[in-house]
């Protein structure tokens, strides 16, 4: 996997809910068999922070309640 997909990869997991912070990410993509050298990026302060942005984007939406009903 070149570094464009793997970033490309990550930002999609960030997105999608799956993973809450960088170590499942990492986590996840060792899944996917992303050698561990790979994912020392994802530690770096720049990134992390972008990508911890869209997880707790994704929990948000995730775990927005419903719309109240107006029974009036």
């Amino acid at each position: 996997m070149g570094n464009q997909e793997l970033l490309e990869r990550a930002f999609n997991l960030a997105e999608s809910g799956e993973v809450t912070s960088i170590n499942e990410l990492c986590s996840a993509l060792m899944g996917d068999g992303v050698p561990l050298a790979d994912l020392a990026q994802f530690h770096g302060r720049a990134l992390a922070r972008q990508l911890c942005g869209k997880m707790a984007a994704a929990r948000r939406t995730v775990t927005a309640k419903p719309p109240r009903r107006s029974d009036a």
